[in-house]
């Protein structure tokens, strides 16, 4: 069969290093592991859940589908496919299609779904253009950012929208009890620095605003949220975030960090996890107010 109908052996044999499973498919294109803890770490009670939350239980913040119905949604880099399934049941009338490096979709999804595993930096081949484009959490897996909107550009209906959420590394603070000799801040600049030189930078959403007009787009808006490291906001929704953000980043740590660290920056294996040891412990401390801008 062809590329997007038939899973060949070759995608689905994973990549083994240092104990996580990365994808194989276009190989070291995405730089977080997607076995089992991994994809945990990114189902729905995580930072789908956290998302639903920022947005009051909203799938997406866009005008997409108020003055006419949605038919065809992309839900480009889908992951685990969970965003694309609930927009899918709460979208009968829409066909929606969920793009991604690694086949970690479920197989059971609504009628109206589907899952093609693709490289979105590849050039796109849709017959039928979209009346939403949807980009989640991609930064640190884009090398070609202008190219990517130029195609989402193209590939959208009159009338069409695109809506992006990404985070921004290095973590924010807005009192000084975050200062970069934290190791909470340490790791999210080395994060960062390790992303830059493989060009997958992760504050690429410093410059998204000005991308998508020079891409061509109209009506673009920029709305910033703040996703708490950990309870320590006083404002009860706030806290909640922060509640399930520490759960999302604190137990998936060595698996964000892994490829970044030993891969590009030279660490060992036993030098990250001292490393993290530290991070930990300040991401738990909630007299530590550090925020993801998201």
């Amino acid at each position: 069969g062809s590329q997007t109908t038939s899973l060949a052996s070759s995608i689905a044999r994973y990549r083994v290093e240092n104990g996580r499973t990365y994808h194989s498919y276009k190989d070291g294109s995405y730089i977080l592991p997607n076995d089992d803890g991994e994809n945990e770490r990114l189902v729905s009670d995580l930072q789908h859940h956290i998302c639903l939350l920022t947005f009051d239980g909203r799938l997406y913040t866009c005008p997409a589908g108020r003055d006419k119905p949605l038919r065809r949604v992309l839900d480009a880099g889908c992951g685990t496919g969970i965003w694309a399934i609930d927009m899918a049941d709460e979208h009968p009338e829409a066909e929606v299609i969920g793009v991604d490096l690694s086949p970690i979709q479920p197989s059971f999804v609504p009628p109206n779904l589907s899952f093609y595993v693709d490289d979105l930096e590849a050039e796109w081949t849709y017959n039928t253009p979209f009346d939403l484009v949807y980009m989640r959490l991609l930064m640190g897996s884009i090398t070609d950012w202008d190219r990517l909107f130029r195609q989402a550009y193209d590939n959208l209906a009159p009338g069409g929208w695109i809506e992006l959420l990404d985070a921004m590394y290095p973590m924010q603070c807005d009192d000084a009890t975050c200062p970069p000799t934290k190791a909470c801040w340490q790791w999210g600049d080395y994060m960062n620095e390790a992303a830059k030189k493989l060009g997958r930078s992760l504050d690429s959403a410093e410059e998204n605003k000005n991308k998508l007009v020079q891409a061509g787009f109209a009506n673009v808006t920029e709305a910033v949220y703040k996703w708490p490291i950990n309870p320590w906001a006083k404002h009860p929704k706030y806290k909640e975030i922060g509640m399930w953000n520490l759960e999302n980043v604190v137990g998936g740590l060595s698996g964000l960090s892994l490829a970044l660290f030993t891969r590009v920056l030279g660490w060992t294996v036993e030098e990250l996890e001292l490393f993290l040891v530290d991070v930990r412990r300040d991401m738990k401390d909630t007299n530590i107010h550090g925020y993801w801008k998201m």
